[in-house]
């Protein structure tokens, strides 16, 4: 039943509640929930219920007996989300690649970053990043370097780390993999 506990862990986190939110929507105490998280405790099934009520799924699902509807999501081209940082010009976008799965520790996305660098801001977060280039060329700067990119391309990094990314040439595609880890 450890397993139960990582999977309570992992659900709670990605619907950002607290222990004590938890707590509250299920009646259960916080102390007995870390403990269940922590693989200490064994719920019974009716505590296997609430909990699964308060994630949203069966109890199957919450035991992993039967597999939940979005484990599995597959995003045609077509149906891609776009989305775009608050000022960005019209030719940098972003399209997720995961709109629809919404319990997930990674933020994959297509990014067509602008030709010319907004103004003097850099951007920062949480995680780690990962950047795969597609089609183009791409610079990311750092505060002490800057890293040309050339289709095929990758590069990995702390996402804390302040950066931006700028197209050279005629337009560039980048898959861009965002991972905001599941804090314990």
């Amino acid at each position: 039943m450890a397993a139960l506990g990582k999977r309570a862990l992992f659900l709670r986190k990605q619907k950002g509640l607290s222990l004590d939110e938890l707590a509250a929507a299920s009646g259960l105490t916080k102390g007995y929930l870390s403990k269940v998280e922590r693989g200490l405790s064994v719920p019974s099934i009716s505590t296997a219920l609430r909990l699964a009520q308060c994630f949203g799924l069966s109890v199957g699902q919450l035991l992993g007996d039967e597999e939940i509807e979005e484990a599995i999501t597959v995003v045609r081209k077509d149906k891609r989300r776009p989305f775009m940082r608050e000022g960005s010009p019209l030719d940098s976008n972003y399209e997720s690649m995961a709109g629809h799965k919404t319990l997930r520790a990674m933020e994959p996305f297509i990014m067509r970053p602008p030709h010319e660098f907004e103004d003097d801001r850099m951007f920062q977060h949480v995680g780690e990043e990962f950047m795969f280039v597609l089609r183009g060329t791409v610079e990311l700067e750092f505060p002490a370097r800057r890293v040309r990119l050339e289709e095929g391309d990758s590069i990995y990094f702390d996402a804390h780390t302040l950066h931006r990314t700028r197209c050279i040439g005629d337009g560039a595609e980048v898959l861009v993999v965002v991972h905001s880890p599941v804090e314990t």
